[in-house]
């Protein structure tokens, strides 16, 4: 039997008005590569906010690295 894939799992989160002294990589992968869905489940249930952290992919996706972008540029046939 084949392992399904994780599903993302939000959590509501209700932050204080001192807010701002938090930084959103505290609560959330925002590179998670189904992090829209989790906004899509925060709108749909009127959440105020959601957190990641007990969601199993919170880890999983990091930010991505210039080594993994430094070869996806277009050649520039122009130069030798």
């Amino acid at each position: 039997m084949a392992c399904l894939p994780p599903k993302p799992n939000p959590t509501e989160l209700r932050l204080p008005v001192w807010a701002e002294q938090y930084r959103i990589e505290d609560y959330r992968n925002v590179h998670c590569r189904l992090y829209s869905r989790c906004i899509d489940t925060a709108v749909r249930e009127d959440w105020e906010g959601f957190t990641c952290q007990k969601c199993a992919l919170f880890r999983r996706d990091e930010a991505p690295h210039a080594a993994s972008h430094a070869f996806d540029q277009p050649a520039d046939n122009g130069r030798p």
